[in-house]
């Protein structure tokens, strides 16, 4: 995995911002090689990323002069794995470019380090497409397939980040910890 990709709403808060500081984190340990870019399901291509976002990436010492990007087919064909911010983020993405689901991950999906949750998560995601298809072929999905649906969805921890935008200085920079807290995570996924 040498090319990374994150994905949030309008790509100037919370996807740079993790871009900025896995690109330190990156260089602190030695994986240089290691890619990473950013990009919004609802952005427009050269935006500056918010004030807030660049006090924080400039406070951690990251990259503050990032602009944003729109998704496209292009950024999804170069990276090796796509982290969202948000499970909404990762449903839009996989709507637009289903051909690349198996690389699609929320962030936290991603660096998820409890096995069991890890099972769930492949269970729910069998499951989900199971349904899907039967949707699609317009058969009748069980009372049973509903329960087990609904209970795999509340057993799994909460894997989104929230956003930031419009918020305080303060607000930013717990997203920004919430997010080096899985970079970290990643970080250990990536060491050889």
């Amino acid at each position: 995995m040498n090319r990374i990709l994150f994905v949030c709403t309008g790509n100037t808060c919370r996807s740079p911002m993790a871009e900025g500081i896995l690109r330190r984190l990156l260089q602190e340990h030695g994986l240089d090689h290691i890619e990473v870019r950013s990009a919004g399901v609802a952005a427009y291509d050269g935006s500056p990323v918010s004030s807030h976002a660049a006090s924080i990436l400039r406070e951690q010492g990251a990259p503050a002069n990032l602009t944003s990007s729109a998704l496209s087919r292009e950024l999804m064909q170069w990276a090796d794995i796509v982290l969202t911010m948000t499970t909404g983020h990762k449903q839009h993405a996989i709507g637009r470019f289903p051909e690349y689901i198996d690389k699609m991950y929320t962030l936290k999906e991603f660096v998820e380090d409890d096995p069991e949750t890890a099972q769930r998560i492949a269970e729910l995601e069998e499951l989900t497409a199971e349904l899907q298809l039967k949707q699609a072929l317009d058969q009748q999905i069980s009372k049973e397939e509903r329960t087990r649906l609904l209970m795999l969805e509340r057993e799994l921890p909460d894997y989104e980040i929230a956003d930031p935008f419009g918020g305080s200085l303060a607000m930013y920079r717990q997203c920004a910890e919430e997010i080096e807290a899985a970079l970290l995570k990643l970080i250990r996924k990536l060491k050889p």
